[in-house]
């Protein structure tokens, strides 16, 4: 049996989501057709905040480094654009390229990167507790729907949405469908008819070591393995390993509304619980934007920004089309104290007993 990591952990700093969340996002419709978008874009402001928004319409662009969808990011860019006459670059990639970029740009002053949306909650703390970010002042900010209070620390980083990975099964081939994880425990699915997802990061160890055993029980990963499951590398071939048949069930996979939209023979659920990340996202203190970037972040939580950024993951507020979740039903991830030792020693274990 695996033992509970979260027993005997030790504080650290680790770069996590590199493999589960790249997939997410690609591919399919983007769901922005004009005639349809929601136009609602938060309170006007007083004149304070007018006069940020024609200094953000001076500046003319904004960056905004992400780990979120790029379909839902280039959505938000149009929609900002359109409300707001101001260009958004999209430079979108894995947590840890994000990282290293802006701590390039950091230390040699040559910023490009106005705003960053990344997963890695300790990286978010450590750099905002040094005060390499500034406080948002949009009116949106304060609106009783967005929950300030819970969704922006004391250092100026906010939830602007949060990722969302569950289960999946083949419709054609598991007709009955999964109620929830422990479903996959289903004799027939036995023999390499599941996909697993190997523990690459230390994401991945919170939601084998941390949602699942806490969910199902401790033994729930060693059954699980006695499966026999396939194992892939990320949430993108195990999708498509769902869509042609070479599994029937699916353990970590975004929503497969685009999927099934295209044709494919494939359904999706979600627990009680749901297991995913928050982006902890962030103004910098030195965006070569600043004013731009204020309205940016102003505008990623207002109903028109969330139904673009959430689609298909969880929204920072209520009612919010598209959107499969909201941020309250996303178990919280307690990172810290998943060391590159602790994640060593569970890769190992998981071998073991999966391979």
């Amino acid at each position: 049996m695996i033992d509970r990591l979260g027993r005997r952990r030790m504080a650290a700093v680790v770069t996590v989501f590199v493999m589960g969340l790249a997939a997410c996002g690609g591919g399919g419709d983007d769901g922005s057709d004009e005639a349809e978008r929601n136009t609602d874009s938060g309170p006007t402001g007083d004149a304070a905040w007018e006069e940020v928004v024609a200094a953000a319409q001076e500046e003319g662009s904004v960056t905004i480094y992400s780990s979120q969808g790029l379909d839902q990011l280039e959505d938000l860019g149009e929609r900002f654009e359109d409300e707001y006459g101001i260009s958004v670059e999209v430079v979108r990639d894995i947590d840890a390229t994000l990282h290293q970029t802006i701590e390039a740009e950091m230390q040699t002053g040559n910023m490009v990167g106005d705003i960053i949306a990344q997963a890695d909650t300790n990286w978010a703390q450590t750099h905002g507790a040094a005060g390499d970010f500034a406080e948002p002042t949009g009116p949106a900010f304060d609106e009783p729907d967005y929950n300030r209070d819970e969704n922006v620390d004391e250092n100026g980083v906010f939830i602007s949405s949060a990722a969302v990975l569950t289960f999946g099964w083949n419709t054609n081939l598991y007709p009955d469908g999964l109620e929830d994880y422990d479903d996959l425990l289903d004799p027939e699915l036995a023999g390499g008819q599941i996909g697993v997802m190997a523990p690459g990061s230390a994401a991945v160890v919170d939601f084998y070591d941390n949602y699942l055993a806490e969910k199902f029980g401790d033994d729930f990963v060693e059954d699980l393995a006695a499966q026999e499951p396939r194992i892939y590398e990320s949430s993108l071939p195990m999708a498509q390993a769902l869509t042609s048949g070479e599994i029937t069930a699916a353990s970590f996979v975004q929503v497969l509304e685009d999927e099934q939209e295209a044709g494919a023979p494939v359904d999706s659920g979600l627990s009680d619980t749901i297991w995913g990340a928050r982006f902890s996202t962030g103004i910098l203190a030195e965006a070569l934007h600043p004013n731009a970037a204020q309205v940016l972040a102003n505008f990623m939580i207002t109903p028109a920004g969330q139904e673009a950024i959430a689609r298909k993951a969880a929204s920072v507020l209520p009612d919010v089309e598209g959107s499969v979740a909201t941020i309250d039903q996303v178990q919280t991830q307690d990172l810290s104290t998943i060391t590159p030792e602790v994640l060593t020693e569970f890769t190992a274990t998981f071998e073991q007993l999966f391979q």
